[in-house]
């Protein structure tokens, strides 16, 4: 059986020597790239594909109705007879490189070798017209001869339309081709991202789903509507989006929401849409990767626009489950100075923000639009670069450095404003966020003044009581556990589902202000309330967030509270071993059944890379507790202590603090009787704020060696993890992000 050819069909027709790459490297060159293939169209002919090509004189005496033989040997003939002739084919057109086939002998150079005959003597010629004289002038035509002529067809219309489409996307960004990519890469990048686009219906799918259900989480950063009014334009009633025919970077901001939608999904909604669980995981991270080259297709580093910081925003919603989150970390400062570069931190009061909407001009209206999302924008930033303080142990937003004021509610569909705090609106999820957000960052600032141990410890008590009265007093009513739960809300399906997150996320936000002091309430009984805390927080995360509801989508933060509570959890666990040396009290079996459910609700998202590492490493903890000890429990206690002791001698060092940074605020828990500093009392009714912006690390970046005893297998988590794979001048007042 012969063997395959592996030679490319342009080299082999243009007998070159074909390095055999996919596309191989001189159809690059030669701007063919998207015709080089080892399939033959119609077959592979050795009598076609394998014949050299005639020479110009025998196609000139043929076209001549002359018999080459009539010649003779020694008749002398012009230099451009005798030689080979192999001028290739060249197609009419503004082509940048000439496309050539060396098979076909164009009509301009057969016209040329007739004329070079013409000063032949005539004696031969008409002995040759009296020898083929009742001849057919199709006698040298061949079924070989007539295959090839209609290949070299089918081919020539192809590279047409190829040439009109190049055409068409180099006219339109010829001065601003990208800085990033060379011309060969650009050209093999667009006709791959191109091929990444699903079908028309199911792109308008996921963009009706992160609209509804995903948009509330990142602030409504962008504007849905008129978003969805665009990718349609896109279409202009075809099936087919030609990327190279729009703006780079809306291209960026359209692969971000389908892959923020793919992944967080519920698994029976991308069934719905035709996608297996095994193809969301694969699908988010490919269009994560064609965000990023959208990116810098666009040049988005020197040419700022608000499209860059809109997809790099909405990128959160999906790189920490596919696990990227170092990517994700790299660009989000790279957002920030962007939006800087956008003037998004001087959006201050403007004399038009005391109009009606109902009473602006179009141009007021719009004007009114780009103010308000460069405010979000903002506002989504600062609050996640506070809300990573605690554990990054700085933050790069300073209050006093910026001008812009926060975002104000409006009804979507209207633009008209909204004032009472019992109507959903996302911007009021935002804005309660930024608070808490806030006050994380001033809590960070007094941890690291505080000269000593017990002046951190008075400041991690002040905050305790500051985080919950915020829950308790500044979080929307519709947000609270309190205000019943009204029917009219069913047109916002995120509100069912941010109540119970925005309770999660208010634990969470207690366990941060404690986990430095958690090492040593196991052993001093002065930190004996910053125990009780972290765990009566971890277990409320985990009744909040043990149910799952349809259409509700995953976000990685919620996982992250869970992975959390877990990890407090399981320190206590090990620490009740090691106190009663291996006897199981009735707090220990309580604290382990709270494990269990916390690893059954991880399990719940069975296509996340955070869920996925955080149940190893809660069954890691488990299985060390079900080891009898090896060691006295004071000599493990003591070691383990001596290890907590030097991480809590820094401010912002604790392993479950780094969990935590990834999360929003939002969950309460009951307050017991404390300290003084200790004001709030307890209530169920303490929930928290805004889960969207949860934009803060991920457990990816997290190590949690600090919080686990010696011998404690702590890196099944952090392994796994790694494994995973403008212009400053502008004011508010003239402002135009678009």
């Amino acid at each position: 059986m012969p063997k395959q050819r592996q030679t490319c069909t342009r080299c082999s027709m243009r007998r070159q020597k074909c390095d055999r790459k996919s596309p191989c490297t001189r159809c690059v060159q030669n701007k063919e790239a998207h015709l080089c293939t080892t399939e033959w169209s119609s077959g592979y002919n050795p009598a076609i594909h394998r014949k050299y090509p005639r020479k110009a004189l025998l196609n000139g005496t043929r076209e001549a109705g002359i018999k080459p033989q009539a010649y003779s040997s020694t008749t002398s003939l012009p230099n451009d007879v005798h030689s080979p002739m192999t001028m290739p084919f060249r197609m009419s057109g503004n082509l940048e490189q000439p496309l050539r086939d060396p098979s076909y002998i164009s009509a301009a150079n057969s016209t040329t070798s007739t004329d070079s005959t013409s000063g032949l003597t005539a004696a031969p010629l008409e002995s040759e017209v009296l020898a083929t004289y009742g001849r057919s002038e199709f006698a040298d035509i061949s079924v070989a001869s007539l295959l090839s002529a209609k290949e070299e067809y089918e081919f020539q219309l192809s590279l047409r339309e190829h040439a009109q489409n190049v055409g068409t996307a180099n006219s339109s960004s010829k001065e601003k081709r990208s800085h990033s990519f060379s011309p060969a890469a650009q050209s093999v990048e667009v006709h791959h991202l191109q091929s990444l686009l699903p079908p028309k219906e199911q792109v308008l799918q996921m963009i009706d789903y992160h609209s509804r259900c995903m948009a509330y989480w990142v602030g409504s950063v962008y504007d849905e509507p008129s978003f969805r009014e665009s990718v349609l334009e896109a279409y202009n009633g075809t099936e087919q989006i030609s990327l190279c025919k729009h703006d780079w970077l809306w291209s960026a901001l359209l692969f971000s929401i389908l892959s923020a939608s793919m992944i967080g999904s519920s698994e029976e909604i991308s069934k719905s849409w035709g996608y297996s669980n095994a193809e969301k995981m694969r699908l988010s991270r490919t269009w994560g990767h064609s965000l990023i080259s959208c990116l810098h297709l666009g040049d988005f580093a020197s040419k700022y626009h608000i499209y860059s910081v809109q997809a790099i925003f909405n990128m959160h919603t999906s790189e920490h489950l596919v696990g990227s989150t170092k990517e994700w970390a790299v660009y989000q400062a790279t957002g920030l100075v962007i939006a800087r570069g956008l003037g998004m931190h001087r959006l201050g009061p403007h004399p038009e923000d005391d109009i009606a909407p109902a009473d602006m001009t179009t141009k007021q209206k719009e004007a009114l639009k780009q103010r308000e999302y460069g405010r979000r924008i903002w506002c989504g930033l600062a609050s996640q670069d506070w809300l990573c303080s605690t554990s990054q142990g700085n933050y790069n937003v300073q209050r006093r450095h910026y001008t812009s004021i926060l975002p104000r509610p409006f009804e979507k569909e209207t633009w008209a404003p909204v004032k009472d705090d019992n109507s959903p609106v996302d911007t009021m999820v935002t804005v309660f966020l930024h608070q808490v957000a806030y006050e994380l960052s001033h809590y960070l600032d007094e941890m690291l003044d505080a000269p000593d141990i017990s002046a951190k410890y008075n400041v991690v008590l002040k905050y305790d009581a500051i985080i919950r009265s915020i829950h308790l007093d500044k979080m929307p009513k519709f947000l609270r556990r309190s205000t019943p739960y009204d029917p009219a809300w069913d047109k916002w399906p995120w509100v069912f589902w941010a109540r119970r997150s925005y309770e999660a996320s208010a634990a969470h936000k207690v366990i941060m202000v404690h986990q430095s002091f958690l090492g040593k309430s196991f052993k001093d009984s002065r930190y004996t309330y910053s125990r009780w805390a972290c765990l009566s927080s971890s277990k409320a995360i985990v009744d909040a967030m043990e149910t799952r509801y349809p259409e509700e989508p995953q976000w990685w933060i919620e996982q992250a509270f869970v992975v959390t509570a877990g990890l407090v959890l399981g320190l206590d666990l090990i620490h009740h071993r090691s106190s009663s040396g291996g006897a199981t009290s009735v707090e220990a079996r309580e604290t382990r059944s709270y494990m269990d459910r916390a690893i059954a609700t991880l399990e719940t998202w069975p296509t996340s890379s955070v869920a996925s590492h955080g149940v190893r490493l809660l069954t890691s903890f488990i299985d060390e507790h079900a080891k009898p000890p090896t060691a006295k429990p004071s000599e493990t206690h003591v070691s383990s202590e001596e290890a907590l002791n030097t991480t809590c001698a820094q401010p912002v060092v604790s392993v479950v603090e780094e969990a935590s940074r990834n999360i929003d605020p939002q969950a309460s828990l009951p307050v017991p009787e404390m300290p003084e500093q200790q004001s709030s009392s307890a209530e169920d009714d303490c929930f928290v704020n805004a889960n969207w912006a949860g934009i803060e690390w991920d457990v990816d970046m997290i190590d949690f060696e600090a919080l686990v005893d010696p011998g404690l297998n702590g890196h099944v988590f952090f392994e796994g993890m790694l494994g995973v794979a403008g212009d400053d001048g502008v004011g508010a007042s003239n402002l135009s992000f678009f």
